[in-house]
């Protein structure tokens, strides 16, 4: 290699570690660090980093290399026998090295406001990584749909020496169910499930919007258990609810795969992480779907002990002491510390009582009625706003019994064949022939409908009978 090749490789190695930076500097929402970088060593928009790479990737990268090369991990700091932040670098200001105002085109601009999450908290090496290679979703006023904006980065550090080693694996673990995405569920979207959209707005929106009145004995609802049919629409009001409080709640999808494990002891490690990890971050939504996979009844034969020590130990952190500290804490204290528990099943009749008494609302999501039915199949179908009525009301008579889910393929069904009679059309056309009606007609909605079958009916009646004894009576 030649003088001259030598010496723009580093340049190039020397320019591409201080994009690497800036770009490190934007995901972290340290703006004036990265501002003040720029200003310095006259970055542009002539060059960005590539989306495969950042600095948390090639740290990674290295690690694994000396790793696997000398048996150890590498030390990159070391403790020093002072204390305090580090020493200001004073520098005079020469003709050639005064300060030069802000690039407007510095970079990439990305609008963004600093970050705040928790999922950037645990989780912030793929955090970042999505931060990096979707430089282009990032508009002015708005946040990326990935990322969960936060005001301070230091809330990094101070996760990092709030666990141990062996608790922030178990936290990353964790963190990997949380949802960073906006899910586009809103609750307009939503039909013939006033009455739960009711309780979830009551016990998580309200308190974020009016946090002043939510104090003394009207705390918000901690813990609400939806029960009801499949496809009455259980998971998509958490959908919608995390959606609707995507800037404000940090939000968990917990499954019982990421918290049973089959080592000894580690099941319980891992709910009270998540817990912990919450609570750090407040306030937080844990929802946990299909929640008679967790917290079955503890009195029967078949039950294991591990299982047994796994469900006491969710137990005392649902409702445990610091809960009941909560209920006379300020109004800023409990804004800190407020966990959500939103949890789903098919068969309440399955859950341990201890469970069922911890939670304090248990909301019966039931088969959808006639004018349910009716403003679904409108929505799913707008065409069909301009029919007759007695038409409409037909196909309401035919979907008696029938789950939100059930109208929803119905009414797929039936655009499934106006899609094949356009496709048919157009080979007809092809041929010379006449091409086939390419409007929906009521005679394709209601075969859709009357190929279909309820198959929950005697299900829903059960939940009607157990809500009545141990459920919560909706009063508008």
């Amino acid at each position: 290699m030649s003088f001259e090749q030598d010496r723009r490789s580093i340049y190039e190695r020397r320019r591409n570690i201080l994009y690497l930076v800036a770009n490190y500097l934007s995901s972290m929402g340290l703006h004036q660090s990265r501002q003040a970088l720029i200003d310095e060593t006259n970055l542009t928009t002539e060059y960005e980093v590539c989306d495969n790479i950042d600095l948390d990737t090639i740290y990674q990268d290295f690690c694994s290399y000396f790793l696997l090369k000398f048996g150890k991990q590498p030390r990159i700091v070391k403790r020093t026998e002072s204390l305090g932040p580090l020493p200001t670098v004073h520098r005079k200001l020469t003709s050639g090295s005064r300060r030069k105002p802000p690039l407007a085109g510095s970079l990439k601009p990305d609008g963004k406001e600093p970050l705040h999450s928790i999922a950037h908290a645990c989780d912030e090496m793929q955090a970042l990584r999505i931060t990096a290679a979707n430089p282009a979703e990032h508009t002015e006023g708005q946040h990326p749909a990935s990322v969960v904006p936060y005001a301070n980065p230091k809330l990094l550090v101070r996760l990092q020496d709030h666990f141990t080693s062996e608790w922030k694996d178990l936290a990353e673990e964790v963190c990997r169910d949380l949802i960073r995405k906006d899910l586009r569920q809103r609750w307009s979207n939503i039909k013939g499930l006033a009455g739960p959209i009711k309780v979830l707005r009551e016990s998580v929106i309200a308190p974020l919007e009016h946090p002043e009145l939510f104090v003394g004995l009207a705390q918000p609802w901690r813990c609400v258990l939806l029960h009801g049919a499949p496809g009455t629409g259980k998971t998509l009001l958490a959908r919608t609810l995390c959606s609707e409080t995507r800037e404000s709640v940090t939000f968990f999808s917990t499954t019982a795969s990421t918290l049973i494990s089959k080592w000894r002891g580690e099941s319980e490690k891992l709910i009270r992480v998540l817990y912990e990890v919450a609570k750090f971050y407040a306030p937080s939504i844990i929802f946990i779907d299909e929640f008679d996979s967790l917290a079955s009844r503890r009195d029967t034969i078949r039950e294991h002990e591990a299982s047994k020590r796994f469900k006491n130990e969710f137990l005392s952190l649902i409702d445990g002491l610091d809960s009941a500290a909560n209920e006379t804490s300020s109004v800023s204290a409990h804004d800190r510390d407020r966990v959500f528990l939103l949890a789903s099943t098919n068969l309440p009749w399955e859950l341990d009582p201890a469970f069922l008494r911890r939670f304090e609302r248990k909301i019966l999501v039931d088969l959808p009625t006639a004018d349910g039915r009716k403003e679904l199949i409108e929505h799913l179908l707008p065409t069909v706003i301009t029919w007759p009525e007695q038409e409409i009301q037909q196909l309401v008579t035919l979907s008696d019994g029938w789950t939100g889910d059930e109208v929803r393929l119905a009414c797929k069904e039936a655009s499934m064949m106006l899609l094949r009679n356009r496709i048919n059309g157009r080979r007809s056309s092809a041929s010379g022939r006449e091409a086939e009606q390419d409007e929906l007609q009521f005679t394709m909605l209601r075969k859709a409908f009357e190929q279909l079958r309820p198959g929950c009916v005697e299900l829903a009646q059960k939940h009607r009978e157990w809500n009545q004894r141990y459920g919560t009576q909706l009063v508008d």
